[in-house]
Formats: C-alpha cells, sequence, structure tokens
C-alpha cells in the first residue's frame, strides 16, 4: 500500500511511522486511519520487529480528527467512525512490541489519544498537550476521557476536558503522562537510543509485560471506551455540528 499521510521506515528491529500530512496538521482522516491499520499490520507481521516509535514532525504530531469529516457524518456514521478510531489505536495495544510515541509540537484532541494509547511518551519542552472538544461541544471519542482519567485524579481530568486547556509539560511528567521531556533537538535520537536499548532485552519479557498491563487496563476501560462512542455520536448531532460549522466560518472569515 502506498501512503500519503504518513511513512514507515524501520532501523533492523525498530520501526518508525511518522504522521507526514503537514498542510493538514497531521490530522486523522478516515485515510490515515486505512494507512495505520495497514502499517500496524504490517509490523505486526514482520517477526523481526522489536519497537515501534510513532511520531510526527517539530511543528506538530497531530491536530487531531479531521473536523470536515466529522462535521459531515450523521448519527450512524459518526458512532461507526468513533468506534473504527478506538479499533484503530488498540491495535497498538495488541502489538506485541513496545510502542513509543515521540511528541513535539501540537498535540491535540485524536493526536493525544493516538499518544495516550502508546506505551510509553517521550516529548519537548514545547509540546502543546490538549484536549479542546468542548470548544466545539464535542467530547474525546478514543480513550481522551477513559484513558486520561486513568493518570489523573477525578478533579484534574474534570479541569482539564471541561476547559481544553493545555496541560503544562511539568504537571504531564509528575503525572506520567509523559515519561521524558527532551530537547527539540535530541528527542528523536533519544528516542531511537531507548528503543535500541529495549531491543538488547528479551522480547519474551517486554511482551508478557505488556500483556499483563492491558489486562488489567482493560478491566474497565472497554465499558468507558464503549459510553465514549455513545457520548461522542450523542453530542455530535446536538451542539457538536453547530460549533463545527462555526469554526469553519470563523476561519473563513479570518482570511
Amino acid at each position: 500500500m502506498n501512503y500519503t499521510t504518513i511513512s514507515l521506515e524501520s532501523n533492523k528491529s525498530i520501526f518508525t511511522l511518522s504522521l507526514i500530512n503537514e498542510k493538514k496538521l497531521n490530522s486523522l482522516s478516515q485515510l490515515f486511519f486505512d494507512e495505520f491499520d495497514d502499517a500496524i499490520s504490517t509490523i505486526q507481521n514482520d517477526n523481526q520487529a522489536r519497537v515501534l516509535i510513532i511520531k510526527g514532525n517539530e511543528k506538530v504530531f497531530s491536530a487531531g480528527g479531521d473536523l470536515k469529516e466529522i462535521g459531515a457524518a450523521d448519527y450512524e456514521k459518526s458512532f461507526l467512525m468513533c468506534t473504527r478510531v478506538q479499533r484503530s489505536f488498540g491495535l497498538l495495544h495488541n502489538l506485541s512490541i513496545p510502542v513509543i510515541a515521540a511528541l513535539d509540537g501540537i498535540v491535540y484532541g485524536g493526536g493525544f489519544e493516538l499518544a495516550l494509547h502508546c506505551d510509553i511518551r517521550f516529548c519537548t519542552p514545547e509540546t502543546i498537550l490538549r484536549l479542546p472538544e468542548s470548544d466545539l461541544g464535542l467530547i474525546p471519542g478514543a480513550g481522551g476521557i477513559s484513558l486520561f482519567s486513568k493518570f489523573i485524579s477525578h478533579s484534574d481530568a474534570a479541569f482539564y476536558l471541561f476547559t481544553g486547556d493545555q496541560i503544562p509539560i511539568h504537571d504531564a511528567l509528575s503525572k506520567g503522562i509523559v515519561q521524558k521531556v527532551i530537547s527539540k533537538e535530541e528527542i528523536y535520537k533519544e528516542t531511537l537510543r531507548f528503543a535500541t536499548e529495549l531491543c538488547k532485552r528479551s522480547s519474551e519479557s517486554l511482551s508478557a509485560i505488556k500483556k499483563i498491563l492491558y489486562t488489567n487496563l482493560y478491566n474497565d476501560l472497554n465499558e468507558g471506551l464503549t459510553l465514549e462512542s455513545q457520548e461522542f455520536t450523542s453530542v455530535l448531532q446536538k451542539a457538536g455540528r453547530t460549533k463545527i460549522d462555526e469554526f469553519f466560518k470563523n476561519k473563513i472569515n479570518k482570511k
């Protein structure tokens, strides 16, 4: 499959999946998910694969879901869209190898959710972490509530989800949302170095650890994700569609 929104490269046993649709701020479109699913399948079927790194560029990891596609979805289509995104991101949990997100620049909405589905997250001091869906009368629909709330307190999660405010990097680090903060110049090198160290460890050991971690996580995560799909679909058909239309009108008027 020829990719246009992502690229997939391998360096011995380390795969790097890069989001490359810079003109659209690496938005997560249906085309992206087609390509993403294919890439993850390729990695899953490669017996040499030991670690996966997911990254964007220095300006943007991903600004989130494709608002034009979201705004055009009716009730049935929006529910299917939401569950499809959850299924695609969930492929990362089913990979038997560690998945590391190297974050820099804008990490909004669905982009943040993609990062949350990775096993480990490194970022730069310039990384902007936000779940801004409430600005558009929406909610996160692919783990932005169910996964995010596992890292921080109920009230902290409510604060950031209600307001859509940027999450300070020092808070993200202290609460375990990210594991390392690395300079913009060094983040990919350091992530690659870390991945190389993981390759020296027993693949069976890392796979078993990951399997047990997600087994424990899924005990109540599945119920939360199902509810996210239902509520995302409901709010999109109410306030969300109007808010998205206003967003694009304001965007046009500013030009």
